[in-house]
């Protein structure tokens, strides 16, 4: 005879995409542990409803007082300390890996490298992952002599207050939100206040609401974390509870495997003579080293089409010509400043290599062009 089904409320906030992905994790374990689980979603009056165990975010917070009373097994997701009862003993916790998220938006600002000023707008009711996540970025951006300021969310204070101080600060501007709610707020002020994104000002958020950050103006860079794992191990640690009575309660280990996703408010956006200056500094570093078009396309960090349509608009030419036109001019230099022979200027400007010269008489019609042109 096979066993009861077992009842698990989960309290979850599933408005958002957060509260989904933590639930996919939670069905993921069920099913993979083929367990005879019968789940409640977010129950309207969960107390008329008997449950074996709890899963509780921190936007149901105000339930604990009623189900730690209830003597059954609970695991808190992401729920901050002071909002748990005092018999937190008995209630186990998994969150998120908030220095991880703080050491991403720093290796984003790494990797962009054109910042004269950092800030961190706190989320509403300054919660402690809000915390956590500036107090990080702080510590990992402190010493780079960069001017840096934490502001409270615009809806504590206003949007004049952060316009004012991102104003006040060295541009361009780096702005790390406590979450996407928060960063979609920051853009509508910044494009309220004629301010350029992410010219002016680089606006990154966490969660990854796709919601949001895709219908932001401009879309929005958000740090995803693995709330599908979260939820993962919040129903690996309730079953654990519920495999044998009075098992201790674990705090496990924080939840990391957070990612960035790049979108138009941090990512570069460069003028026609940007792109082909790029182009150009690696032509006038590179050409003695046999470098193709193709290469220079790959630095500019374009398409083709793109570059060549740019080098056209802005020089004239194409790439091909401007990195003929380098090696060129530096045979010329040195023809009058060497004794080179002509087969070590054809080497010496990317035009031939000590394994790929020509039998004598026989150089390729584009070494007779070019060194025709230089002498």
């Amino acid at each position: 005879m096979s066993k009861s089904p077992v009842t698990i409320s989960l309290l979850l906030d599933c408005i958002g995409g957060s509260g989904r992905l933590q639930l996919s994790g939670i069905f993921r374990y069920i099913h993979e542990h083929a367990l005879n689980w019968t789940t409640v979603v977010d129950p309207f009056n969960s107390s008329s409803i008997p449950a074996a165990g709890y899963i509780v975010d921190g936007k149901h917070a105000g339930e604990f007082a009623r189900i730690a009373s209830a003597r059954v097994p609970i695991v808190a997701l992401g729920v901050e300390r002071r909002l748990l009862p005092k018999s937190a003993a008995s209630i186990s916790t998994v969150k998120i890996d908030n220095r991880e998220i703080a050491r991403l938006a720093a290796a984003h600002i790494r990797e962009l490298g054109r910042f004269k000023s950092y800030v961190y707008v706190h989320d509403p009711d300054r919660s402690e992952w809000s915390v956590l996540r500036e107090r990080n970025f702080r510590k990992l951006v402190a010493g780079t002599g960069v001017k840096y300021a934490a502001l409270p969310h615009p809806a504590k204070g206003s949007f004049h207050q952060l316009l004012d101080t991102l104003s006040g600060q060295s541009g361009p501007v780096f702005v790390f939100c406590a979450n996407d709610r928060c960063a979609s707020n920051v853009l509508s002020a910044c494009k309220s206040a004629g301010v350029r994104v992410p010219a002016e000002v680089a606006v990154i958020g966490v969660d990854n609401d796709t919601l949001l950050c895709n219908h932001s103006d401009p879309t929005l860079t958000s740090i995803e974390p693995d709330f599908e794992r979260e939820g993962y191990e919040a129903a690996k640690e309730l079953d654990r509870l519920l495999s044998g009575p009075g098992k201790p309660p674990h705090r496990i280990p924080l939840v990391s495997g957070s990612s960035m996703v790049v979108r138009a408010s941090t990512r570069p956006v460069y003028s026609a003579e940007a792109i082909v200056q790029a182009g150009m500094d690696f032509i006038c570093g590179n050409f003695a080293k046999g470098i193709t078009v193709t290469s220079v396309v790959r630095a500019m960090r374009v398409s083709r089409r793109l570059a060549e349509l740019r080098f056209r608009q802005v020089r004239g030419t194409t790439i091909g010509a401007s990195i003929a036109e380098a090696r060129i001019r530096h045979a010329q230099k040195l023809l009058k400043t060497t004794q080179m022979s002509l087969d070590e200027i054809a080497a010496d400007c990317g035009n031939g290599t000590s394994g790929s010269h020509p039998a004598p008489g026989r150089a390729p019609a584009a070494r007779v062009y070019w060194l025709n042109n230089a002498l």
